[in-house]
């Protein structure tokens, strides 16, 4: 039961932040869109619009020939301004760790999951609804330090479980295609 649960915590691939990511690489490897999620992985907290950052992960991206678009747990109004700000489709309400919103997103692009790549900077929302819609789960570290408390309580059990795991930021593994 616990090896069970431990594949849905363990991230494919960690890294410190987006510029890490070779999106060629993934592109090679037959994966086709990028999922992301907003807060604390392309912006802080609340944020209605993106910044060089984020427009620099996007167009990296984007170059490569991967499909890109937010999913997020945030609400439809700003989710809907910041995606406006990248030119980017969006799932508002996506309610991770439920796989509902990643599986709509690939649905509205016509990509199967296993061809998306989910990133975000947390295990608990973000790399388990990666793991349960059946994309490769990407966990970059949180930008920025100030988070809410329900967020904070949920770093202390991720911290818990990323100490069980050997991750080193910089290697990136990815699942081959056949």
């Amino acid at each position: 039961m616990i090896s069970r649960i431990g594949r849905y915590l363990k991230p494919d691939t960690y890294c410190a932040d987006l510029d890490e990511l070779d999106f060629p690489a993934f592109f090679e490897d037959g994966y086709r869109l990028v999922l992301l999620d907003v807060d604390n992985t392309l912006a802080r907290h609340g944020s209605f619009a993106a910044d060089e950052y984020a427009r620099r992960a996007i167009s990296r991206a984007q170059t490569a020939g991967l499909a890109c678009r937010i999913v997020s747990n945030a609400g439809k109004k700003r989710i809907q301004a910041y995606a406006a700000t990248l030119g980017l489709p969006f799932v508002a309400w996506a309610r991770k760790p439920s796989a509902q919103g990643i599986r709509e997103a690939c649905r509205i692009e016509n990509i199967e999951p296993e061809a998306a790549i989910m990133i975000g900077d947390q295990i608990l929302t973000d790399i388990v609804s990666a793991h349960r819609a059946g994309c490769l789960a990407v966990l970059v570290r949180p930008r920025y330090n100030q988070e809410a408390l329900h967020v904070r309580l949920k770093r202390y059990l991720e911290r818990i479980v990323l100490s069980g795991y050997k991750l080193k930021t910089g290697k990136q593994r990815r699942k081959k295609k056949n």
